[in-house]
């Protein structure tokens, strides 16, 4: 759609002051290397370009049909770890190749595996696998997106779309909690930093827009250009996220409350000991952690005072509504006014 004020720009300077999270030197493979493997899904530091191939080949095993999938997942130093995957209607085999890894152990470990699922986090979203033979708890991880805006340094967006872009009129914006969360989810699934965003190709009766989109994340920056449709289908999934923060400019998402979602590592009394936004792996990883424990784990930890402790269990997945913030610190302490199990 064509805004009124389309000549504008944004410069929407989301700046958060943490810990830091310096990402330290990393390789980056081959490209004719890349081609060869002929991957479905390539993980490269965080980076997933396929997602989309991931995501339909989770559906298709949920309709019970037969297919294949290669993921290679990159080490820093830039060498290649595969993971095959080959579904034959009943069990998942998995072919787990660290030959090409300098710093590996040279084997190529196979499995077998029951179910692929998937789980969806405010701040991530994982694949995995469960009843898997020869695994420690059965469970194995497929592919995890983790995109917690406050785990940043630094994030910035600069947006100008229109013919006069650069020399329209501009706004610094401040955004709300839950829509910069949202952008920058939106950012690591379309693997920004590695995908070139396509132009669309329009209509005669359609008017071409071009945009801009700078983004800073940390020490990495990238700058993207492209060419959409004035459409009201937006077909562009790199349009469909400047539109998003045209929109939450003029009208802010407001959350109905503060949720926080996790799962449950201790009870007692009235009180339960909660790991925020764990995927079920963190959760098998840190479960028999107490309290007094936690530190060094780069995981969110908090006390939940409550009148209904006793209705949950150890391992329960829950939806909390934060009442109100008691203690600072980490771990934190907050009292509920509502609290849900979270059924995967």
């Amino acid at each position: 759609m064509l805004h009124s004020d389309w000549k504008w720009m944004f410069a929407i300077l989301l700046v958060f002051l943490t810990g830091c999270q310096g990402a330290g030197q990393v390789s980056l493979p081959n490209s004719e290397v890349v081609s060869e493997l002929n991957p479905d899904v390539v993980n490269m530091h965080g980076g997933i370009s396929g997602l989309d191939k991931m995501e339909n080949y989770y559906q298709q095993i949920e309709k019970e049909e037969e297919g294949d999938l290669r993921i290679i997942h990159y080490t820093k130093e830039g060498d290649p770890i595969l993971a095959d995957l080959s579904y034959d209607g009943k069990q998942i085999h998995v072919e787990y190749d660290y030959t090409r890894d300098q710093y590996g152990n040279g084997r190529v470990d196979t499995f077998q595996c029951g179910k692929l699922k998937k789980e969806e986090n405010p701040t991530n979203l994982t694949y995995y696998l469960t009843d898997c033979n020869g695994i420690q708890g059965q469970l194995w991880e497929v592919l995890t997106a983790s995109y917690n805006v406050k785990q940043q340094d630094v994030f910035e967006v600069e947006l100008t779309y229109g013919e006069d872009g650069e020399n329209g009129e501009k706004q610094t914006i401040e955004l709300e909690e839950v829509d910069k969360q949202e952008i920058y989810k939106q950012l690591v699934l379309a693997n920004y930093l590695n995908e070139k965003p396509g132009d669309d190709t329009c209509g005669k009766n359609e008017q071409t827009i071009p945009y801009s989109m700078h983004v800073k994340i940390n020490g990495g920056e990238r700058t993207l250009n492209w060419l959409s449709c004035d459409s009201p289908v937006k077909t562009n999934t790199f349009t469909a996220i400047a539109e998003y923060i045209i929109q939450a400019s003029k009208n802010p998402t407001h959350s109905s409350g503060n949720v926080m979602i996790g799962y449950i590592l201790s009870i007692e009394d009235n009180e339960l000991f909660m790991g925020e936004d764990l995927t079920i792996l963190d959760y098998e990883m840190v479960k028999n952690l107490k309290p007094n424990g936690v530190e060094g784990y780069m995981f969110n930890f908090v006390y939940i005072e409550t009148d209904v402790a006793h209705n949950f269990s150890e391992g329960d997945k829950i939806a909390v509504e934060v009442e109100k913030q008691l203690e600072d610190g980490a771990p934190a302490r907050v009292s509920a006014s509502r609290i849900e199990k979270v059924n995967e």
